[in-house]
């Protein structure tokens, strides 16, 4: 148990400055469909869509590279010849996406989405892609505080620049300060939410990618080339999920042919609803690549990573539950024109769940080396997103989108159970598993049979059925509950 509560409080680390960053995050989107118009706030979702994207390819999988390869007696070396690697593809994909942003703007923007968003998106791209490896230098390293306050600034540094271009040039433009008419347009809110994105991108970059060149190790080609080999299938893994993540955001603006961006701003906001179980899926991630590296292929390891997924789904499912059972206080944070769109949240959340068991039975191809089976297996969720949003979009709408995403993930998840018991055979408590997911999903039926208008009758009930919830799960899990706490 001592090494499950070692991952448990690397989780923890992450997950405070994740959670802070993310919730900090999260307050933008409500602070946007308060200033912006509908369409307006679709852009936003659509951007941010390609930049997701995109930052998968020019990481080019080397992230997860760096872990597995990364020795006391070579690190610097990787660092600064991964880093570099990335550096340079970064600087050449900003240029191609200067010379030709016209065209990209013909071909992907639409009558809110101007050239100059996707220029200043590459730029964005770039600049995280660059302080990437730096970032997993310091994972590695186990320097997590120093991680989790970067990471947790870059946040607040976004969000200054953020209220200073929509909320303070405007004021003072207002008030006759016409100075800054010189380099702020009041009519053009979406631009500077990229640019507020930009700055905060590059003063972090500042801090880190000198990290880079100040060590004295030199450039080693040939001590890449394998990191490259073994990282390419996790690029590709990693592009196919952000591609099931991310299509029908980009899809969306093609495939309604009335209202497109507005349903977009009304699906993107619902879709945001599920931070909290996305904040838990990040953290975990962030903490459990570096820990099953370290754990290696050790048969001990096995029971372990079992018990691991486990807890994984019981606190995915309270949080599943905790945010539909209270979905009116959620809802605060919307305006009136949104609601309509808590239909999709059910299917988010459990589709996140999935991605992130998915996520978690994956270690079976990256600790055999089989990283290709992970490429095909993510094709294979691309493509059938991809088809769902094609199909069921035009006729359901947005709520065709999130069926597609659930669809995918459920069947990733069980394609990669069945690989994985293949190849490197773990004993996951499989029926467990599946109790707490239907415990779950039967919890918040049950939340929602009855409504009151009398507020305190309302949320008794709902925190009865929450606190039930909490009992049933005492009961199936307290023998591993009371070894835990002792």
């Amino acid at each position: 148990m001592g090494k499950l509560k070692r991952l448990a409080g690397d989780t923890i680390i992450y997950g405070v400055s994740t959670i802070l960053g993310r919730l900090l995050n999260w307050l933008l989107m409500p602070f946007y469909i308060r200033i912006m118009d509908k369409a307006e706030v679709g852009g936003v979702f659509n951007i941010y869509s390609y930049i997701a994207v995109m930052l998968v390819i020019l990481t080019l999988g080397f992230e997860t590279g760096y872990f597995r390869f990364a020795k006391k007696e070579n690190r610097d070396v990787l660092l600064k010849s991964l880093g570099s690697l990335v550096v340079f593809c970064s600087a050449v994909f900003c240029v191609l996406v200067f010379i030709f942003k016209e065209n990209i703007a013909y071909y992907l923007g639409n009558e809110y989405l101007k050239a100059d968003y996707f220029l200043i998106g590459a730029l964005i791209v770039a600049l995280d892609a660059i302080t990437s490896i730096p970032f997993a230098n310091l994972r590695i390293s186990n320097r997590t505080v120093k991680f989790a306050l970067l990471k947790f600034l870059s946040v607040v540094l976004n969000i200054t620049f953020v209220t200073f271009f929509l909320v303070i040039c405007p004021y003072l433009i207002d008030n006759g300060y016409t100075f800054f008419e010189w380099f702020y347009n009041p009519n053009n809110k979406l631009y500077y939410v990229f640019v507020a994105n930009f700055l905060s991108s590059l003063l972090i970059a500042l801090f880190l990618v000198p990290s880079i060149f100040i060590s004295k190790a030199s450039f080693n080609w040939q001590l890449i080339q394998p990191v490259i080999r073994y990282s390419f299938p996790i690029m590709v893994v990693g592009l196919f999920g952000m591609l099931i993540q991310n299509i029908d955001k980009i899809l969306m603006p093609h495939l309604l042919s009335k209202n497109a961006m507005e349903a977009l701003a009304i699906y993107g906001a619902n879709y945001k609803i599920g931070i909290l179980m996305a904040i838990f899926i990040q953290s975990y991630r962030l903490a459990f690549e570096p820990f099953f590296f370290k754990e290696g292929k050790e048969a001990a390891s096995n029971e372990l990573y079992a018990q691991v997924l486990k807890y994984f789904v019981i606190f995915g499912a309270i949080i599943y539950v905790g945010v539909l059972t209270f979905i009116d206080v959620v809802n605060v944070l919307l305006l009136p024109e949104y609601y309509e769109g808590n239909v999709i949240i059910p299917f988010i959340l459990m589709g996140q769940l999935f991605f992130g068991i998915y996520y978690s039975l994956s270690l079976w191809y990256k600790l055999t080396d089989r990283t290709n089976y992970g490429a095909v297996i993510s094709g294979i969720g691309a493509f059938l997103t991809i088809l769902g949003n094609v199909i069921l979009v035009p006729r359901f709408g947005y709520l065709g989108a999130a069926i597609s995403s659930f669809l995918c993930f459920l069947l990733m998840t069980v394609i990669s159970y069945g690989l994985g018991q293949k190849y490197y055979p773990v004993d996951y408590p499989v029926g467990r598993i599946f109790v707490h997911i239907i415990l779950a999903v039967v919890a918040v039926f049950i939340s929602q049979m009855y409504s009151s208008e009398q507020l305190l009758f309302h949320f008794a009930f709902k925190g009865t059925i929450f606190v039930s919830y909490f009992a049933f799960l005492y009961i199936i899990e307290r023998k591993d509950i009371i070894k835990i706490l002792s």
